[in-house]
């Protein structure tokens, strides 16, 4: 099967983000999945980084000519994705909303397909907008980039197609294990971000200690 989009991503230089890219690239080469992944500059801290992504996908989707199947880079693929082809002719966004026991209709933003059209062009750059206005707090989720992206896909209301990723497409490597015994992933999400923050956590202790 031929594929109709282009895979994207993005990774923070001399971060182990660069080395989980380099993992995510093999995989995609092992299924002939063409992508464009960007090595990036730190924003400043990992919030920042992670608001980049609007950002990222404005310059995608006005340099490409294809559909975009963005992905985070600590992700790898176990199949060929063979439902986005299929996402192109009746969709113009398409990501995961799951109901975890912490927090319900919570938007997943490490798989995001997007329709390179006029509306989702508008979408983006309403995202950045909103991350603007909203700066990323660690502890208020409320910030987050994908809370800010579900935010303005909702006030953009039913001009935009929405499609909800089934769980195999943005597959959290322990909790979605445990939501979806037995289903096999498609893309697999390992979470470097909770490594992130352990280790800023760790940084903090040792300050405060000394």
């Amino acid at each position: 099967m031929s594929p109709n989009f282009l895979i994207v991503g993005y990774y923070t230089v001399n971060t182990n983000y660069q080395n989980l890219a380099h993992r995510l690239i093999k995989t995609l080469n092992s299924l002939s999945l063409p992508h464009y992944i960007k090595p990036i500059q730190d924003q400043g801290s990992w919030e920042k980084n992670t608001h980049y992504k609007a950002n990222f996908l404005k310059e995608c989707i006005t340099q490409k000519k294809e559909d975009l199947l963005y992905v985070d880079v600590d992700a790898v693929f176990r199949s060929y994705p063979t439902l986005i082809n299929e996402l192109s002719n009746n969709y113009d966004i398409a990501y995961r909303t799951e109901d975890f026991k912490w927090r319900k209709d919570e938007a997943l933003s490490g798989t995001i397909f997007i329709k390179n059209n006029d509306i989702m062009r508008e979408f983006i750059d309403k995202w950045i907008e909103m991350n603007n206005n909203n700066p990323a707090e660690r502890m208020k989720p409320e910030t987050w980039e994908q809370k800010n992206m579900q935010k303005t896909h909702r006030n953009m209301g039913e001009c935009i197609r929405y499609f909800n990723l089934p769980p195999e497409y943005t597959f959290i490597f322990d909790h979605s294990r445990k939501m979806f015994p037995g289903l096999k992933p498609v893309i697999e999400h390992f979470q470097e971000s909770r490594n992130v923050h352990k280790k800023t956590n760790q940084n903090r202790s040792f300050r405060v200690r000394r």
